[in-house]
């Protein structure tokens, strides 16, 4: 027991005094290395890392808060367009046309066509829509072989100061849908012709038979040589329009009385005119009876909705398909003349 006791003094006096040591030496490798480590795990810093030194600290740069400048990208230059072409009729003996705007609707070109292949006629005809009249001039220049050309809206009363000359009729209508190129040795003269009127004669001058009093809606080129051909028939005739004067009736005067005195319309608008096939002029339809007649000088469609509502109400219709076949006919006689 003794012995026991003279062990355990001994070693609690080995570690009292490695105790007074560390606290006199701080500086002891062993327990700083313990303090090291206890210090790295406290400030939750990783020990395999050595931090940097404080001479190789990355540099930082003050932003520029300036705003950048757009890219500017070159704009592509379009490819090259290659010139119009200009069709060359220099190879037809005589070239005929048709000026004005639009012409999808216009059947002369076919109509022309098929009647030089089957006459054998070396001649060709061609529609010529144009922006504005002033381009008949380089109509002219451009086909020496021109010889003639027909004119429909709105250029049946525009044309007339680019003439030379009217006929008496042309002039007493105060519009031209036929021209005649004349090439003279001083140059080109340009004939004025209507035969609208004559085309509606003909066309409709065996219905008319009966009646007294007509109505023409419109008041274009077409609508001037309807009067000329009422006249000759000795039908009293008097225009409407949505713009009325003292001379001018106005949709709105189109009372039952008015219809019931008129017992014939003649629409000589483009409403109704192909494509816009569901258009028609604003007429009191409900007011026409059996004793009416309606003609309509659109050729396309043959029946218009202006027809249409007219046959609805018992009224007899008739669209301008054939005048505009006698039209033509009229035509092709004046260029065909000798001696003007």
């Amino acid at each position: 027991m003794f012995s026991f006791l003279l062990i355990l003094g001994c070693v609690l006096f080995v570690i009292s005094k490695a105790v007074n040591n560390a606290l006199n030496n701080p500086n002891d490798s062993s327990f700083n290395k313990q303090e090291s480590t206890d210090s790295q795990q406290t400030d939750g810093k990783d020990p395999d890392f050595e931090p940097l030194p404080m001479d190789n600290e990355p540099e930082f740069k003050p932003v520029n808060n300036e705003p950048k400048s757009e890219p500017v990208y070159e704009q592509p230059k379009p490819d090259p367009q290659p010139a119009p072409v200009r069709k060359d009729y220099g190879t037809y003996g005589h070239l005929f046309g048709l000026i004005g705007k639009p012409l999808a609707h216009s059947t002369s070109k076919a109509r022309f066509n098929q009647f030089f292949k089957n006459q054998h006629i070396n001649a060709f005809y061609e529609n010529f829509e144009i922006e504005d009249i002033e381009q008949v001039k380089d109509l002219i220049n451009n086909n020496p072989n021109l010889c003639g050309f027909n004119v429909t809206i709105p250029y049946k009363q525009d044309i007339i100061p680019y003439l030379n000359r009217l006929d008496e009729t042309a002039q007493a209508i105060g519009a031209v849908n036929t021209v005649k190129v004349l090439h003279r040795d001083g140059g080109v003269e340009l004939v004025g012709y209507n035969t609208d009127w004559i085309g509606f004669n003909k066309s409709f001058g065996a219905l008319l038979e009966g009646h007294h009093k007509a109505l023409i809606l419109g008041t274009g080129g077409v609508s001037k040589a309807v009067k000329y051909a009422l006249d000759t028939l000795g039908i009293e005739n008097k225009f409407v329009s949505r713009n009325s004067t003292f001379d001018i009736m106005g949709y709105y005067e189109l009372s039952p009385s008015v219809i019931d005195d008129f017992d014939v319309i003649v629409n000589c608008t483009p409403m109704g005119m192909w494509p816009e096939t569901g258009q028609c002029p604003d007429i009191p339809y409900t007011f026409l009876s059996e004793k009416h007649l309606l003609l309509d000088v659109i050729a396309n469609p043959d029946e218009t909705l202006f027809m249409k509502k007219g046959r609805e109400h018992g009224a007899t219709a008739k669209g301008g398909k054939d005048m505009l076949e006698q039209q033509a006919v009229a035509a092709w006689e004046i260029w065909n003349r000798i001696g003007e």
